[in-house]
């Protein structure tokens, strides 16, 4: 038994989750993500893990670690499914969901706003930057607050109000918003940063008014917000703080930052359209998706069997393009044989002839339109995934991006090519609720547009296993006939299309150029000066923001010190910033992982607000993060909150995110976006059970104080 430095007696160690991610979905009592998961074609919550049922079982296993602290979230849209009217029973539903928690002998923590909000209030009043927002928050918690406010230790108005700003600014190197509401079609700048400008205030002045309706109806009442805090440097955290404080310097920094890119990136072709997953890449401009697959497994026609469990033992071909290397692991069995091919046509060339017993891959590519021996195989499984394909240019060509989604558009509606989904998904809620745009189209840039028809002919990358360049499916097939439609947009002539071959792996490489590290650069300062990882949220409490970003009334109202952190990145890896961007879009494999980052933290907010507790309310990672396992993770941060107690930072509590896998924001359920202690598997298990991980094991010896 390893022992060191323990944990003071009434350090809370806890677990957490969040509406959205763990109930079910409720088509009578939707929230914005619900109808955002929807518009933007992203993956539904759906049964999420029936946390609203077995919500007992969750609370129990968290006491079963040991776990002194259980947070969870209020689903507002369930409380107040109409403006003004607030329903008993879902009210009782979360008392029990508390006093269950009391039960085990653990707090309550209680978030109000975990990143959604009713349809009501963005359809009829504005959304979180309405006038009437404020006030209509208040009197949500107010009511929340009369029913259970006994029964609640810890009160969180607002999770990560640092990461609302996404619903309202899409920087240039993104193709969407990042989360709801989203601004019209064809905002302009100024019309994000007004918003933005709005939103702020609204926050702090929701969050006091709330706090102090609580503290009317449980005097004494802890009422703080974590905000996401990313570990960089002093030096560069200092920086970005400062400019923070300045208001005019932060505008022109987010209007730099969000117009266009710095420079437009020469690259050897135009376009790259072949089977580019959209979660595939940051550092390119990407289209809408233009096509819906998933990962299946394709065997021979006298393939004895029906389950893919059968395949435990033999030897199954994966092809070494996109996220197979990582996805092959979660849907076979244990005990495969890989085989890794370098494109399709190989690894079907290998099944044919009995070389592998089956392969695994993307459905679209595994049996293409018009392969010429489909009858000789068949599928084992299929719809192991929910994916999407999207065009890749580099980056300064968004005009360019702009007419391919128009194209993209008109083919999704095409009859036989993704009937389900028809259109270009909208880019706001508003688009949603009023239908069309109440903006004029913008276009940023033209000088990839124009540099095609001084061509005379549109250069496309296309893989040599697509259909229409393998051997095995010569037949043109939708990425070709994509194509051809995009040529006729700019060129009027469907033929004007050249196709360079490009090997799968390889097929990205060809938009780099030399001016893509002027892009980073542009990107890299304007992100973390502005707006993602400046503390504005604490600057504004320590009233050092304008007062017209933090109005006065909200200056100092907080009882304690709350924060979420996952990565960070020192002086030596901020050329890793790219891998930020990558967690920001879901992908958290790859996230850069800095432990020290938390106690930097720590040390910094307890100098800023002498003799306030903090909390880290959120503390995580998938199964593996920047090639650090998970239960290493768990070890490295957890000692620098040892360290920074004994420093004298009044560290009290430490919840880990979270206690089982959850829905993560419209993003696909695998390795990359499970954080659960114990694992849940989302799409393929009806009946959601609850398995330890490691883990769970590891998180008991640390509260027993059997690990340091």
């Amino acid at each position: 038994m390893l022992t060191g430095v323990a944990f003071p007696d009434d350090f809370l160690f806890g677990t957490a989750n969040a509406d959205h991610q763990v109930e079910a979905h409720d088509p009578r009592r939707e929230d914005v993500w619900d109808m955002w998961e929807r518009s933007q074609d992203l993956t539904p919550r759906g049964r999420a893990t029936d946390f609203e049922n077995r919500y007992r079982e969750d609370i129990a296993k968290a006491a079963a670690m040991g776990c002194r602290l259980f947070r969870f979230s209020i689903a507002w849209a369930r409380v107040e499914p109409e403006c003004g009217h607030f329903d008993p029973a879902a009210l009782a539903h979360y008392l029990r969901l508390a006093k269950c928690v009391e039960s085990h002998g653990m707090q309550v923590m209680v978030t109000l706003h975990h990143f959604v909000w009713p349809l009501w209030l963005e359809r009829d009043h504005g959304g979180m930057i309405g006038e009437s927002f404020p006030d209509l928050f208040a009197r949500y918690a107010d009511r929340v607050a009369e029913t259970m406010g006994d029964r609640v230790d810890w009160w969180i108005t607002f999770n990560e109000p640092s990461q609302l700003v996404f619903g309202y600014i899409k920087p240039w190197w993104q193709s969407r918003y990042y989360m709801p509401p989203g601004m019209p079609r064809g905002s302009s700048v100024d019309a994000e940063a007004e918003a933005v400008g709005r939103l702020v205030p609204n926050l702090f002045r929701a969050h006091t008014r709330a706090r102090r309706l609580i503290r009317t109806r449980r005097a004494g009442a802890r009422v703080g917000v974590n905000p996401l805090v990313t570990g960089f440097p002093g030096w560069l955290q200092h920086l970005m703080d400062w400019g923070a404080c300045h208001r005019g310097l932060s505008e022109a920094l987010f209007k730099f930052t969000t117009r266009s890119a710095l420079v437009p990136e020469r690259s050897q072709v135009d376009l790259v359209i072949g089977g580019i997953s959209g979660a595939d890449q940051t550092r390119y401009e990407i289209s809408h998706p233009y096509l819906h697959t998933g990962k299946a497994v394709l065997v021979r026609h006298d393939f004895a069997g029906g389950e893919k469990e059968l395949l435990a033992g033999r030897r199954v071909g994966v092809v070494g393009v996109g996220n197979q290397e990582v996805s092959w692991r979660r849907d076979l069995p244990e005990g495969v044989r890989r085989i890794i091919f370098s494109n399709y046509d190989d690894a079907r060339t290998s099944l044919r002839e009995g070389t592998v017993d089956a392969l695994y891959g993307d459905a679209f590519y595994l049996q293409p339109e018009g392969l010429t021996d489909a009858g000789h195989f068949r599928w084992l499984a299929e719809r192991l995934t929910d994916e999407h394909y999207v065009v890749a240019a580099s980056h300064g060509h968004s005009r360019l991006m702009k007419l391919v989604n128009k194209v993209v558009a008109e083919l999704r509606g095409a009859e036989g090519v993704w009937p389900d989904h028809p259109g270009m998904p909208a880019t706001s809620l508003h688009e949603v609720f009023r239908g069309g745009d109440s903006l004029p189209d913008r276009m940023s840039s033209a000088r990839g547009l124009r540099k095609v028809k001084r061509r005379g002919r549109l250069r496309v990358g296309f893989r040599t296993d697509a259909a229409g360049l393998s051997p095995q499916c010569p037949e043109e097939g939708t990425e070709m006939e994509l194509a051809r439609r995009i040529a006729e947009a700019i060129l009027g002539d469907r033929t004007a299309v050249e196709f360079i071959p490009l090997e799968p792996a390889k097929r990205l490489e060809v938009l780099e150029s030399k001016t893509t590290w002027l892009n980073w650069a542009w990107r890299f300062w304007g992100t973390t000066s502005l707006i993602a990882n400046a503390n504005w949220w604490y600057l504004g409490m320590l009233g050092r923001l304008p007062e017209e970003l933090c109005p006065q009334e909200a200056v100092g109202a907080q009882d304690f010190i709350g924060l979420d952190y996952y990565w960070g990145l020192p002086t030596w890896n901020l050329h890793q910033f790219r891998l930020l961007e990558e967690a920001a879009h879901g992908r958290f494999l790859r996230a850069p992982v800095w432990p020290r980052g938390l106690r930097n933290a720590l040390r910094r907010f307890s100098e800023w607000f002498p003799g306030k507790e903090l909390l880290i309310v959120e503390n995580g990672c998938p199964p593996e993060a920047g090639g650090m396992k998970r239960g290493d993770y768990m070890d490295a941060h957890l000692r620098e909150v040892e360290l920074a107690i004994e420093e004298g930072v009044p560290v009290k509590a430490y919840n880990w995110w979270s206690v089982t896998s959850n829905r993560e924001w419209g993003h696909a359920f695998d390795p990359n976006t499970d954080f659960g202690l114990y694992f849940v598997d989302l799409d393929k298990d009806p009946e959601l059970e609850r398995r330890a991980t490691p883990e769970v094991e590891r998180y008991r010896q640390w509260i027993a104080g059997e690990r340091s």
